[in-house]
């Protein structure tokens, strides 16, 4: 498919390509048009190459509105490094992963948009290492749902482990040899504590802001409760479910649940000697411990205290 194909079809239409530019000027005056005439190019230069058929002309119409909406949501940035990568990336996986074109924009976007600024470079890189192996758009799905996940999302953690078996071997080689997670890294949210273990585990130390002035959520003294398996936290009369592992902290807002179980405000003997390292164990008001972390919660500190595990 040539660059003259996809070009007389917006011409074709450029009624309908003009119609999409002004309807995102209405809510979005400071449009840049000058970003979208740069970008035009590139954009469909990635998205043809390697591609053995020709798309129709209602998807060609589709995928400019969708370059005027990534234009104007910031996702695709003017001079930027992450767009040059972007379209690097597009250009470069397998043709069956982008024979749906849309779909595989979507997935791709929504994910990149969730990032993080400061890991989005991250992420691209992370995502064009792997792109060779890619076949198809249910592998899209699950590298993007892992690398997400990596880039510090907890809660993806547990929906991924029961996926990644599906990837090909190949796939999976190339993901552990990059990154170093397989199926075990999956199992659990930090490296499993062997007490028998001659050499001594190596122990991190992190703290989650609370206090709102700090880009917390907490309005009072947080403290601990479980519901099931689930971890939650109190905080005035507001509810919060923690994730946690080795990649990062996630809190959510949450209903009040019907039967929390408070958690206990004394820390075991084993993980006493590792808090009394950087706190006072006489002010903790709750604990949630388990083999490879525990989370505590302190009198007269909005913060919570994450103690585990870590792989160095």
């Amino acid at each position: 498919m040539s660059s003259i194909h996809w070009k007389s079809i917006l011409l074709k239409h450029k009624e309908v390509c003009n119609h999409f530019v002004h309807s995102i000027k209405r809510t979005n005056p400071q449009f840049p048009e000058e970003d979208l005439n740069h970008q035009l190019a590139p954009f469909f230069d990635s998205i043809i190459t390697k591609q053995k058929v020709s798309f129709d002309e209602e998807t060609i119409v589709s995928l400019f509105e969708t370059l005027v909406i990534l234009i104007s949501k910031h996702v695709l940035l003017p001079l930027d490094q992450s767009t040059s990568q972007f379209f690097q990336i597009v250009s470069e996986i397998q043709p069956e992963a982008k024979e749906d074109p849309i779909l595989f924009l979507s997935l791709f976007t929504n994910v990149f948009s969730k990032v993080e600024t400061n890991q989005k470079q991250v992420f691209l890189n992370r995502l064009h290492s792997v792109v060779p192996k890619i076949q198809t758009i249910e592998e899209v799905k699950l590298v993007l749902g892992l690398l997400y996940w990596a880039s510090g999302k907890p809660e993806y953690r547990q929906s991924l482990k029961t996926n990644f078996h599906h990837l090909t071997q190949s796939l999976k080689s190339e993901i552990q040899n990059l990154f170093g997670i397989d199926e075990s890294s999956m199992e659990f949210p930090f490296l499993p504590l062997n007490r028998n273990q001659i050499s001594k585990p190596n122990f991190h130390f992190r703290t989650i802001p609370g206090y709102t002035l700090f880009g917390g959520n907490f309005l009072g003294i947080p403290v601990l409760y479980l519901d099931f398996e689930n971890i939650l936290v109190l905080s005035g009369e507001s509810w919060f479910q923690i994730f946690v592992d080795e990649y990062g902290t996630s809190l959510y807002p949450i209903e009040k649940p019907q039967s929390p179980t408070k958690v206990s405000s004394k820390p075991s003997t084993f993980w006493k000697q590792i808090l009394e390292q950087k706190i006072d164990t006489s002010h903790v008001v709750s604990t949630f411990e388990m083999d490879s972390y525990t989370i505590v919660t302190l009198k007269n500190s909005y913060q919570l205290y994450l103690f585990y595990v870590g792989r160095t």
